[in-house]
């Protein structure tokens, strides 16, 4: 799967994405993540990282220091961009559709939020073949539901290695759901994804088996 140059503004449908998903712990792995990914590649990028609801994100300024490509805070209607990140605002779920941001109140009222897992199966609809996600440091379990829907999809999925992760709730559990295809230390990432999107198609077998040997024992 070719990737188009920077800023490529051709629908979503035209180039890969990468759904990025963090909670506690998730800036530092956020910024380290984007440090590594050397170059601008030819895919979205989309952060979402668990958020107070109230608060103003610092997310964009915070990031846009640790990468060439253009970082902004997803907003609805907006179109999906290549070579650019686009950041969850505080106190919405995200959602892509037809190749733009859809932005909705969570309906969960105080309980549980569960963003990532919102985001990626939305992805999982519009275009999970294309989709590579990566779940990052964090508590709980968000991603975990999204990730059976993605990977039913022939989504790319990888998990931080728990022992680099500050928090390790959220890629263990994502570990435990038997559809994560490498779990690596961030500084590995990059390369594993990028070699999936130049590979897309050519083996599938290899990349829609998931690990789930392997992880679980990683993880024991």
């Amino acid at each position: 799967m070719p990737l188009p140059p920077k800023g490529d503004m051709r629908t979503a449908e035209a180039f890969p994405i990468v759904a990025i998903g963090a909670s506690a712990g998730g800036l530092e792995a956020c910024r380290v993540l984007l440090d590594h990914w050397q170059g601008t590649p030819g895919a979205a990028f989309i952060i979402v990282q668990h958020l107070e609801p109230t608060h103003e994100s610092m997310l964009v300024p915070l990031l846009a220091t640790h990468t060439a490509m253009p970082v902004s805070q997803a907003e609805d209607g907006v179109q999906l961009l290549a070579g650019h990140v686009q950041i969850i605002p505080p106190g919405k779920y995200l959602a892509v559709k037809d190749g733009v941001f859809r932005l909705s109140d969570p309906s969960t009222g105080q309980g549980v939020r569960l963003p990532f897992d919102f985001l990626l199966e939305s992805l999982a609809v519009a275009d999970g073949a294309r989709t590579a996600c990566i779940i990052l440091s964090g508590t709980g379990a968000d991603g975990s539901a999204g990730l059976v829907a993605l990977k039913a999809q022939r989504g790319f999925v990888v998990a931080q290695d728990p022992g680099e992760a500050h928090f390790s709730g959220m890629p263990r559990n994502a570990i435990l759901s038997g559809t994560v295809d490498q779990i690596l230390k961030i500084s590995d990432m990059p390369d594993a994804v990028m070699r999936h999107f130049e590979h897309a198609g050519e083996d599938d077998a290899e990349t829609a088996t998931p690990k789930t040997a392997m992880a679980a024992q990683d993880i024991s």
